[in-house]
């Protein structure tokens, strides 16, 4: 495979998410609960493996982190549209912890808008992790087990959220990934350090 091709691959990936969740919100609509949970498993799929392959192939880009934020916003409204379509027993049972987790969603969008002027691709270790959480969480509650580790993905994600709108207001000039606020509190210091040597 040529070096350009590798490159963009992870990229293909996310595009590939994007394009799969109209034709999985298409067969929601048409009650299929097989291939509505086939399409979701293989977009999550893809959503682990793009960011995997853009460091091992040395491909990350401010571009490709967006489009991989876009493509999992997109994947995420159209799980939770398909679940209530399809599952609507369940989506009413747990609108109050999904509604939790949406919430910190827009929070961190909008407050990304309004500061930074876009929204944050940080991508930071425990919206990663929880993402990945979500994602398996679905198989114990779409098959009527248990609803708790749903419960425990959608605090992570709670957590992460608030996580990443600390990371906003330490570093607004900041652009690409953080993994953490550590990161971001040491970016800030870096920063202060920085001013105070330039004023001397």
């Amino acid at each position: 495979m040529a070096e350009s091709s590798r490159s963009s691959l992870p990229n293909l990936l996310s595009a590939v998410r994007i394009l799969l969740m109209p034709t999985a919100l298409v067969v929601a609509m048409a009650g299929s609960k097989l291939w509505f949970a086939m399409l979701l498993a293989l977009a999550l799929a893809t959503d682990a493996l793009d960011g995997y392959l853009a460091r091992k192939l040395n491909a990350e880009s401010e571009f490709g982190r967006k489009l991989d934020s876009a493509a999992d916003y997109l994947t995420l409204l159209t799980g939770l549209a398909g679940i209530a379509v399809l599952w609507p027993e369940i989506m009413r049972r747990e609108l109050p912890w999904v509604a939790s987790g949406l919430l910190i969603f827009f929070a961190v969008i909008v407050y990304g808008l309004l500061s930074l002027g876009r929204a944050p691709c940080y991508h930071t270790w425990i919206t990663k992790i929880s993402a990945l959480a979500c994602g398996f969480s679905l198989i114990p509650l779409l098959m009527g087990y248990s609803a708790a580790p749903l419960h425990w993905a959608l605090v992570l994600q709670i957590l992460g959220g608030l996580e990443e709108l600390f990371i906003i207001y330490l570093v607004p000039w900041h652009k690409g990934e953080l993994r953490t606020v550590w990161h971001a509190l040491k970016l800030r210091r870096q920063r202060a350090a920085a001013g105070n040597e330039n004023a001397d």
